[in-house]
């Protein structure tokens, strides 16, 4: 999966891209462990209860290596095709990518949507190596590391199978997008072609799940029917996101950043930076300075997240975001690539260089007033009438 938006808990940094896990994960290992165990226990009655526990527990954390791999392959090919890339998301059966540029060529746009798939793919097929070897081994273990073996091949040929489907922005979506881009030649009819399969698949699955339902198969049928009503809801949100492309299109960085902030001093506690800062609304994400050098930002984002009697004791520079995690902007940058950069990043805001001179900071507020403004229709003047009072 390439281009959901997704925030996540940093964890490290491979291959010089930044990863983070959705705190979804915590559930979802869970639930993989619990069941695969109890699949163990149905298929292998004659294991002991660590065994069958420890190779659920192997199963859950080497499928989530599995969806880093996939996310990952992603990242490099992307940064391969100058299309470079800030962080990945883990996510559920998937993740998303945070691209620094847009594709600018069909072929880069497939080259990276596919490559994801591919890695699932050769993935699967280390799994069944694995299992092939281990089919001939005697005693418990071996018949540990078959099991786990087949169920990883099984889960990652359906990871793969899973991102294929030509619903946008899953990679299946992403290589059907770029199709259309390369036959018509126009990114925007490619988009909105995209749309189109995917509220065609969603109503074809409702159709499918009320014909299930119609037939006795009443479960079945209202998750198909669920799923469905989550594609199309995808098609709409595809549409919404042309219609704030056009409102944004011609625009650059410097029309919509915000200037003149105050910097905040590293030192200063979070209780009167809340204070002084945040209760004013002076600024939804404010530079953090030393001697006219930026060390950070810090906004109302990071105040969530540390308790509220902790605030007398912790200074801004224990929460700021700072480089890497912080990625720079240029004023001439077109708005609506540094937009996609702003969501992928989760950040409140993104500072604006021109060399090493800080210019301002482009907020999410920042952008909000300027797609209200442009969204209000022009306000027409009554010409004069002659002799009117």
């Amino acid at each position: 999966m390439n281009g959901l938006r997704a925030n996540g808990i940093p964890v490290a940094r491979i291959l010089g891209i930044e990863i983070r896990v959705h705190l979804s994960w915590v559930l979802i290992l869970a639930i993989i462990t619990a069941g695969v165990a109890s699949q163990l226990t149905a298929s292998q009655p004659a294991w002991s209860d660590a065994l069958r526990w420890g190779a659920a527990g192997a199963v859950a954390v080497l499928f989530f290596l599995s969806v880093l791999v996939h996310e990952l392959a992603h990242g490099v090919l992307a940064r391969n095709r100058g299309m470079g890339v800030g962080s990945v998301t883990l996510l559920f059966f998937g993740g998303a990518a945070s691209q620094a540029g847009q594709a600018s060529r069909p072929v880069d746009e497939a080259i990276v949507a596919a490559s994801g798939p591919i890695a699932s793919g050769f993935v699967a097929a280390a799994f069944l190596v694995f299992f092939l070897a281990a089919v001939p081994l005697t005693g418990a273990i071996g018949e540990a590391v078959a099991q786990v073996s087949i169920i990883l091949a099984g889960l990652n040929v359906f990871l793969a199978l899973l991102n294929m489907l030509p619903v946008y922005p899953l990679d299946g979506g992403r290589l059907l997008r770029a199709v259309i881009w390369r036959l018509t030649g126009r990114e925007r009819l490619a988009t909105r072609g995209a749309a189109i399969a995917n509220r065609v698949l969603g109503w074809a699955f409702i159709a499918g799940g009320i014909a299930l339902m119609v037939t006795g198969d009443a479960l079945d049928g209202v998750m198909l029917a669920i799923i469905g009503w989550f594609l199309g809801g995808s098609a709409r949100s595809v549409e919404s996101r042309l219609v704030l492309e056009d409102l944004l299109r011609g625009m650059h960085v410097e029309n919509a950043m915000e200037t003149g902030l105050p910097s905040v001093s590293p030192q200063l506690t979070l209780d009167t930076f809340a204070a002084q800062y945040m209760a004013s609304g002076e600024g939804s994400s404010l530079p953090v300075m030393q001697s006219d050098v930026l060390l950070g930002l810090i906004g109302s984002s990071q105040l969530r997240r540390i308790r509220r009697k902790a605030w007398p004791t912790m200074r801004a520079a224990d929460v700021m975001v700072s480089p890497p995690a912080l990625p720079r902007l240029g004023p001439d940058d077109e708005l609506w690539g540094a937009l996609e950069r702003l969501r992928n990043t989760g950040l409140d805001g993104l500072p604006v260089f021109r060399g090493q001179e800080l210019l301002g900071v482009l907020t999410r507020r920042s952008i909000m007033n300027v797609i209200q403004a442009r969204s209000k229709p022009p306000v027409s003047v009554a010409p004069a009438v002659p002799g009117a009072p």
